[in-house]
């Protein structure tokens, strides 16, 4: 029967667990804030077996069951005194009576059945429908009632099972429809029970001791000697003698002759000569001199090729290396990255051709590139003496 049936308002479900005792929380009656509801009536054909699914919604407060009676509906049967909480087996059985149409689930002595709060829990318990029950029905009559509260009604229903028709004529092939939606899940199958443990075998006898062997003979007592004597008392022991008087200090020897002086010995190596000190701070600049005088205008030349004055010829763009150490290096490229290539001891003023903006030096991202084509310089250690271009 599908799960879309209407089921009357009167198909409440009191739900059971073992699964979740709590043993500090004594046995108390059900609270008034859990709703049980059947969420569909099941389908069981006649002498099938099937699941009832309960769901027990629980308020903000927990509650606590200690004994739970189910009575199965009309033409059903319990195939096993066990119950289900959320698809788990649980580990208490009931009492199931002589006609299996009850089962009878006491906590006794323990802590009894624990509802969560703010949750909803999913029970169940097996039936069989009787398979001479009528198809196409709803089976009522089935029970579920907790300490104090009314009995909660639940159902189950039957498919009805026509004769089987005849064969029809083989249709043309219809087209492949796409593929459904993936079913539910289906339930946990139960764990088998442990088998029980077989009896130890008895004992076995314990063997007899075995015979003694023969005493050897006894060997002959020699002559015995004459008796030997007590020994005597020890004798007491004597007095201790007066200490004799303390004996007089000698006088003291004669002082001995004094020893001679040794020689010096030889003077040690020289130790090696110490690593030259780095040089000291450049001291501060001196004063700017005085401006000397004007000097008095030159004669005109004599020059006779043009009108213009002669442009003077630009210098070419020179560096000085001062890169603390012995040097800087010159690399392949605009950038420590690039291979090194040289090394231009600090000082030495280098031709240079053009500056282009690479990789930063300390802050600085300018790199010169040597007059001779060798490589590049970083312009962070070499102080421009004149006007560099743009490469």
């Amino acid at each position: 029967m599908p799960a879309s049936r209407s089921v009357p308002a009167a198909l409440f479900v009191a739900a059971v667990t073992a699964a979740c005792l709590a043993p500090a929380v004594p046995a108390a009656a059900d609270s008034s804030n859990i709703r049980f509801f059947q969420p569909y009536v099941p389908s069981i054909a006649p002498g099938g077996t099937g699941r009832v699914v309960i769901a027990a919604a629980n308020g903000s407060d927990q509650a606590v069951s200690s004994t739970f009676r189910i009575t199965a509906p009309d033409r059903t049967t319990f195939p096993e005194a066990r119950f289900y909480w959320d698809g788990q087996r649980s580990s208490l059985p009931c009492t199931r009576s002589a006609d299996a149409r009850r089962l009878t689930c006491d906590a006794g002595d323990r802590a009894g059945f624990v509802f969560p709060s703010n949750e909803q829990t999913r029970l169940g318990v097996a039936l069989r429908v009787d398979a001479d029950a009528p198809q196409g029905t709803t089976l009522h009559g089935g029970e579920w009632s907790t300490d104090e509260a009314a009995p909660a009604l639940f159902a189950v229903a039957t498919p009805v099972t026509g004769p089987k028709g005849d064969k029809g004529d083989d249709g043309k092939p219809g087209h492949h429809g796409k593929p459904g939606r993936p079913g539910p899940k289906g339930e946990k199958g139960d764990k088998g029970d442990k088998g029980d443990t077989g009896k130890r075998g008895p004992k076995g006898p314990e063997g007899k001791p075995g015979p003694a062997g023969p005493q050897g003979p006894k060997g002959d007592t020699g002559p015995s000697g004459g008796p030997k004597g007590d020994t005597g008392p020890a004798g007491p022991r004597g007095p201790q003698g007066p200490k004799g008087p303390k004996g007089d200090t000698g006088k003291p020897g004669p002082q001995g002759p004094k020893g001679h002086t040794g020689k010096p010995g030889p003077a040690g190596p020289q130790g090696p000569k110490g690593h030259p000190g780095k040089p000291g701070p450049a001291g501060p600049q001196g004063p700017k001199g005085p401006k000397g005088d004007t000097g008095r205008p030159g004669k005109p030349g004599d020059c006779k090729c043009g009108g213009g004055h002669h442009d003077k010829p630009e210098a070419k763009p020179k560096a000085k290396i001062v890169s603390p150490g012995k040097g800087l290096g010159v690399r392949s490229g605009p950038g420590t990255h690039y291979k090194q290539q040289g090394k231009i001891p600090t000082g030495t003023v280098v031709k240079l051709q053009c500056k282009v903006n690479g990789e930063k030096v300390d802050g600085n991202s300018i790199w010169y590139k040597l007059a001779d084509g060798s490589g590049w310089i970083a312009a962070r250690y070499a102080l421009n003496l004149n006007k560099v271009p743009f490469c």
